[in-house]
């Protein structure tokens, strides 16, 4: 049942619903809209009795919207709407299509401001030209002045003319810098270069398509007034510049700046016309440079204007006064623009309409933009600061602290500030190429989250531009902010090895058990699956040249701390991993984190166990996560001070690595250097625990290719020591003469 009556409210229609909006009287509801649409062109609908609407209502509503949105100035304003109503329109996906206010009284108010800013229309003269000249906005605003702010989006800028060009076209040499021109979602740019054509770009998104800005005048997206020409059919392009300063010094008298967006409404050639017109001696910001860039020459005792052109297919039949969002959504659009180009300043337009933005003074828009206080060094890649602001709309203000690890992405720790000067919840933001932050995203939510407890890694969003991407995510344990989470490495490097043994079991055998305690037997293929020069690593063989002077051509080495003939390990991944990506065998297969490192497994003061940094997480033999720790304690946390520690490590791992069997690994009797015996101590644990995960199979094949991945690349670590390298390169020729011994 349900009860629809019609009323009317300081001149304002509205209509009431109370019960159910079904399919049985959306027929009602349609006859009652069609006959308030007759007595004008607003409309309020209360909706806050009404327990239901059905799809027949949402199509009542959309053909309503359509009908007012056709209609000048018309608008459509849903009253009150309950939760379970907001709910099917959010669904259906259309909720946006609407203005939805608290209450009825809200819903009146605005109507009749918009009613009343509508009957704003007089005559204004401007020489022999005489313009019907309608208020848009009454709030007198700043125009904004930019210089060297990076990359700036096309919702940030707004409607603008500056010299810059297309983010995404940076890295072309040289760059295609220039003049552009933006209106909200569409940009128009004019190369310096002769050489170069001008081009424009549409976007449905704003606020992830970039420029980057050298500088430049931008406006707020609401114009000041709107003038259309009355006396005249035509008028030159020139004088038609020339009349806009004219009329708009009466309008607003001591403009300096005005922004304008003017359609030629030639019947069979319209085009949109956008750009700056400065007063003389009104540069936008002491010192500029900007003006001497442009057309115009900035004499002294002239207006400097700049501007492009859009030439369009077709016009959309307009309102006298068409609002100029609704009309760029309607007539800017990528099937409607032929092309663009710089104006022909002696062009004859017809029937002008032109909207202006009018600006006394300029300010910095350094002040509008999210703050973000980093190193120098975060600065030096345009496209940082542009995704990491996408990312924290919430934000007015961001400090970043770089964290430690990453070799193929950066990391920060952010503290952020909302737009009251309130402190909000810390969080993570991860720089890296598109493909491992989209590969991020997808594995935290398809094998972390639905496994692991107290994992803080909760993405809260992802962006992209080209191939860069950006990820951010929860960074609070549960203790709440207070929370104080410590990276592995911290307990590693204080504890000694008989308290990190109880802490790695509650890892490893608690924590990740949903893993590692969830094996499944799978053909797996271990050198197809661990190549480090076919993942992070393609310039391994360079790095080993350049560095420790070994061809990976060669097969054997000397190296002149052993003075002994090796496997050259290098040779070996280059010429015999390749030909056994075909070897394959039955093995206990799990998820794995596939990079597990001390910096990806963060505690808080009550030894709750987070992860982080799951890019390469997915199904994998068992022991791969065990055998990447292993490389991690005996190589990029061995001290090598002395050349007698290089050499005593040299022999530890020669024994380690003279076994046989996976649950075979010798304790390392008479090891003097306490961080030697530590690291042994945890390397035997890490393989009881591969072992034991395996389900007791002694076979160690798939442990040893693993630890190769990660023993392999030490050469190409930036933070590792040159003994450091070189004890990679022997550890790895080790592990290399067993392969041949058990496959060749």
């Amino acid at each position: 049942m349900v009860n629809i009556h019609a009323d009317t409210v300081n001149n304002v229609p509205i209509l009431t619903i109370e019960g159910r909006l079904d399919t049985l009287n959306s027929e009602e509801f349609e006859k009652a809209t069609a006959g308030l649409l007759k007595q004008g062109n607003h409309l309020v609908i209360h909706f806050g009795k009404c327990s239901y609407l059905s799809s027949s209502g949402i199509r009542v509503l959309i053909s309503v919207t359509k009908q007012i949105s056709s209609r000048e100035h018309g608008q459509l304003v849903l009253a009150e709407v309950p939760e379970e109503v907001s709910y099917v329109l959010e669904m259906a996906g259309i909720k946006n299509l609407f203005t939805l206010v608290r209450d009825q009284e809200e819903a009146i108010e605005l109507v009749l401001k918009n009613m009343n800013k509508n009957l704003q229309t007089k005559e204004v003269e401007a020489g022999q030209w005489l313009f019907d000249h309608h208020i848009a906005a009454e709030k007198e605003q700043p125009a904004y002045y930019w210089q060297d702010q990076g990359i700036a989006g096309y919702d940030e800028l707004g409607f603008s003319a500056g010299i810059g060009m297309a983010a995404e076209i940076m890295a072309e040499a040289p760059p295609a810098s220039g003049l552009f021109f933006t209106t909200g979602t569409c940009a128009g740019f004019v190369p310096h270069h002769r050489a170069s054509a001008p081009d424009f770009r549409i976007s449905m998104e704003p606020l992830r398509a970039g420029i980057w800005v050298k500088e430049a005048i931008s406006f707020n997206k609401e114009p000041n007034a709107v003038l259309q020409l009355k006396n005249f059919e035509q008028i030159d392009f020139n004088e038609m510049i020339s009349a806009i300063r004219v009329a708009s010094g009466k309008i607003l008298p001591g403009v300096a700046l005005i922004g304008y967006v003017l359609v030629d409404r030639h019947p069979e050639n319209p085009s949109l016309y956008t750009g700056l017109i400065s007063e003389a001696n009104s540069a936008p910001c002491p010192g500029s440079g900007f003006f001497s860039c442009m057309d115009e020459a900035a004499h002294k005792d002239q207006p400097v204007f700049t501007g492009g052109l859009f030439k369009l297919d077709k016009l959309n039949k307009q309102p006298a006064f068409p609002s100029l969002e609704k009309f760029l959504q309607e007539n800017i659009r990528l099937d409607n623009i032929r092309d663009f180009s710089t104006p022909d300043k002696h062009a004859n337009l017809t029937r002008p309409i032109v909207w202006l933005f009018f600006a006394k003074k300029t300010e910095n828009a350094a002040t509008k933009r999210i703050q973000i206080e980093a190193h120098e060094d975060f600065f030096s890649t345009p496209h940082n600061a542009f995704l990491t602001r996408r990312l924290y709309q919430d934000s007015s203000k961001l400090v970043l602290k770089q964290l430690q690890g990453g070799f193929s992405a950066k990391t920060y720790q952010v503290t952020s500030y909302d737009h009251n000067g309130r402190k909000l919840r810390p969080t993570v933001l991860k720089l890296a190429d598109r493909q491992i932050i989209q590969r991020e995203a997808d594995r935290c939510r398809e094998y972390a989250m639905p496994y692991i407890l107290n994992n803080s890694a909760m993405i809260l969003g992802t962006e992209f531009f080209g191939n860069a991407g950006a990820l951010r995510y929860n960074f609070v344990g549960i203790g709440g902010e207070q929370s104080k989470l410590k990276w592995l490495t911290h307990y590693f490097l204080e504890w000694p090895a008989e308290k990190l043994e109880p802490l790695f079991n509650k890892i490893f055998l608690k924590i990740l058990n949903p893993w590692y305690g969830q094996t499944v037997i799978q053909n797996i293929f271990p050198f197809r699956d661990h190549d480090p020069s076919k993942t992070f690593f393609p310039d391994i063989f360079d790095k080993a040249f350049n560095l420790l002077g070994i061809s990976s051509d060669d097969q054997t080495i000397i190296p002149e701390e052993t003075k002994e003939e090796m496997i050259n390990p290098y040779w070996y991944l280059k010429h015999k991993f390749p030909s056994h990506y075909g070897f394959s065998m039955e093995y206990p297969e799990s998820i794995c984190h596939g990079d597990l490192n001390m910096q990806n497994i963060l505690l808080d003061e009550q030894m709750n166990v987070y992860l982080i940094d799951f890019s390469e997480t997915r199904p994998r033999a068992v022991v791969s996560d065990f055998a990447r720790l292993e490389a991690v304690f005996m190589l990029e946390f061995s001290p090598l001070e002395t050349t007698d520690d290089f050499l005593n490590m040299v022999e530890l791992m020669r024994e380690i690595y003279n076994t046989d069997r996976l649950d075979q690994c010798p304790e390392g009797h008479g090891i003097r250097n306490e961080a030697f015996k530590r690291n042994v101590r945890l390397t035997r644990l890490m393989r009881q625990y591969a072992f034991a995960s395996a389900g007791n199979n002694p076979d160690p094949i798939p442990y040893t290719i693993a630890l190769l991945e990660w023993v392999l690349p030490v050469v190409n670590y930036v933070q590792a020591s040159l003994p450091q390298k070189k004890l990679s390169m022997i550890a790895a020729s080790f592990l290399c003469k067993k392969l041949m011994e058990w496959i060749d």
